[in-house]
């Protein structure tokens, strides 16, 4: 079997991206298959590596996905999908694998594009009772007013989503790419050009005080795997899960999370509802606020990290898996559930 390990891709995430490939790719390699590492980044799509070997960079090419290698045109049985952020995560690249008809671990093209924005995908999920903060979707066009005068937009606002703090984001993306909490309205207008750097839309968030939980899903054909739930603390100056908490150590991550077990219960319940609701594929992961018995959404990831130090990693080990047993059965998933959207 040929798989393509695709990641890289051309957004903020791209960094993070090619350390969850490279990570994935060590333990994807199996005797029955060869793993090809492919770059993606803006038009510029190279073959980088084979079975875990860097090999000159080679143009895949994009009529059908295939690259030559060895003397040999190789074609793919399956890509596995690492690409965080555009072209992977918001089903740009996958539109381009379902029409080729070539399986892969993601999500279908809509159910991606509808998941990766934040506030296209609060409003699916608040229809259906899912609970979450209250948020203000901001563009520069429609809220020029918060340009003219931040203070008494500031006020306006307080009647939607309560007073300040409040968080900044953009409305896709992720990394904590070009999030803010803030304070006071001297801090949102730089807050929110900060976020617009990531996305032409930005979400103006409540903000919930409570324990920041994270869990990661997947169900196959034959099974359903309901991984443990993840407690997160920051340690940073901003005080929630920013990159340095994510991804330089900044923070502690205690699996099973320090919660009481029908808590537990309630959040894998809730996203496996949410996994069903979307109509997602693969592995995805869920992020949480947690302020008492109530659980508030956040966010979906359909493309979760897969870096040494990400989550999902550390819930499948804390469920007694190996990653490459995990792998394995997001693979063969693939294979069994392909068809053309």
């Amino acid at each position: 079997m040929n798989v393509a390990l695709v990641y890289g891709g051309s957004s903020s995430e791209r960094e993070i991206s090619i350390l969850s490939g490279k990570h994935v790719a060590q333990h994807l390699q199996a005797p029955d298959r060869h793993v090809f590492e492919v770059d993606l980044y803006n038009s510029r799509w190279n073959l980088v590596a084979v079975n875990g070997n860097a090999v000159p960079k080679t143009p895949i090419d994009k009529n059908d996905f295939t690259v030559h290698w060895e003397g040999e045109k190789i074609s793919f049985h399956a890509v596995v999908l690492m690409v965080h952020g555009t072209p992977g995560e918001d089903g740009l690249f996958i539109s381009y694998l379902q029409m080729l008809g070539i399986p892969h671990t993601g999500c279908s093209a809509k159910v991606a594009l509808t998941a990766f924005d934040k506030y296209a995908c609060k409003c699916v999920l608040r229809a259906q009772g899912v609970l979450m903060p209250k948020e203000i979707r901001v563009t520069k066009a429609m809220e020029s007013s918060l340009w003219e005068d931040p203070v008494r937009w500031c006020k306006q606002a307080e009647k939607t989503i309560g007073p300040m703090p409040w968080f900044v984001k953009p409305a896709s993306g992720g990394s904590s790419f070009g999030i803010s909490r803030v304070h006071n309205p001297s801090d949102l207008l730089p807050a929110v050009e900060r976020a617009l750097e990531e996305d032409v839309v930005v979400l103006i968030e409540e903000y919930i005080e409570g324990v920041e939980v994270t869990n990661g899903y997947m169900k196959t054909k034959d099974r359903e795997f309901i991984l443990p739930v993840t407690e997160i603390v920051p340690h940073t100056p901003t005080g929630f899960f920013d990159y340095q908490a994510k991804y330089k150590g900044a923070s502690s991550e205690i699996t099973p999370a320090r919660i009481p077990a029908h808590i537990t219960k309630q959040i894998q319940d809730t996203t496996s509802f949410i996994y069903n609701t979307l109509m997602c594929k693969g592995v995805v992961r869920v992020d949480y606020i947690l302020r008492g018995d109530s659980l508030f959404f956040l966010e979906v990831n359909t493309v979760p990290g897969m870096t040494t130090k990400s989550l999902v990693p550390q819930e499948i080990e804390a469920a007694g898996m190996t990653l490459r047993e995990f792998l394995n059965y997001l693979l063969e998933s693939a294979l069994d559930d392909h068809k053309v959207f």
